[in-house]
């Protein structure tokens, strides 16, 4: 199905045909995950060593469970590439049981194995960050940003997602952004405009 999305595919690759068509494909990728038992029992692991109804240490410990675990890297120069959720989680996953037969033979990892991270970029962990979120119960929405005035037939042009997320006790919006990290609020500071878009 060329130019158009598969809910059955892990990874979409097609021309980059601008924010609201990438927010889609992510919104679709990271909704379906929801049905991915691997995911909920992933989003389980990062936090399941946490006190009951501490919502504000989940988000704070999937976040910090994205950063720990995955690495930025831009798109293909002309492609708009999203990974879904499950794609990502299958990576870590195949990478997790060769270092495990790595282990179990006595073979010798080479430099660097142990810190593999898949690469990812700004949509990819949105949608991460997005389903493990969801699966987790909490209400979220995808935030696209545009660093400079530029405009293609009159549509503004977002350069950059992210996922802000309500905390249901105080329902404070928190951003998450893994590719601003610890700079997130100097990458805040330099929006020059905004559009929010509603998952759940």
């Amino acid at each position: 199905m060329r130019g158009q999305f598969d809910a059955s595919r892990r990874v979409t690759t097609e021309r980059f045909r601008g924010a609201p068509h990438t927010v889609d494909n992510i919104r679709r990728l990271a909704v379906k995950a929801q049905l991915n038992y691997a995911l909920r029992e992933l989003a389980e692991e990062i936090v399941g060593r946490l006190p009951s109804k501490d919502y504000l240490s989940e988000i704070g410990a999937v976040h910090y469970w994205v950063l720990a675990n995955c690495r930025y890297a831009n798109d293909p120069r002309s492609v708009e590439l999203v990974r879904s959720p499950a794609e990502v989680l299958a990576r870590l996953e195949r990478h997790t049981a060769q270092l495990l037969e790595i282990a179990r033979t006595g073979q010798v990892a080479e430099a660097g194995d142990a810190r593999w991270r898949p690469s990812l970029d700004c949509d990819d962990m949105t949608a991460l960050l997005v389903a493990l979120l969801l699966i987790l119960g909490r209400e979220v929405q995808i935030m696209t940003v545009a660093f400079r005035d530029a405009f293609v037939r009159g549509q503004r042009q977002y350069s950059h997602v992210f996922v802000r997320v309500r905390e249901p006790l105080t329902g404070q919006w928190i951003v998450l952004d893994p590719v601003a990290a610890e700079g997130a609020a100097k990458m805040l500071a330099r929006v020059r405009a905004a559009h929010i878009w509603p998952i759940a």
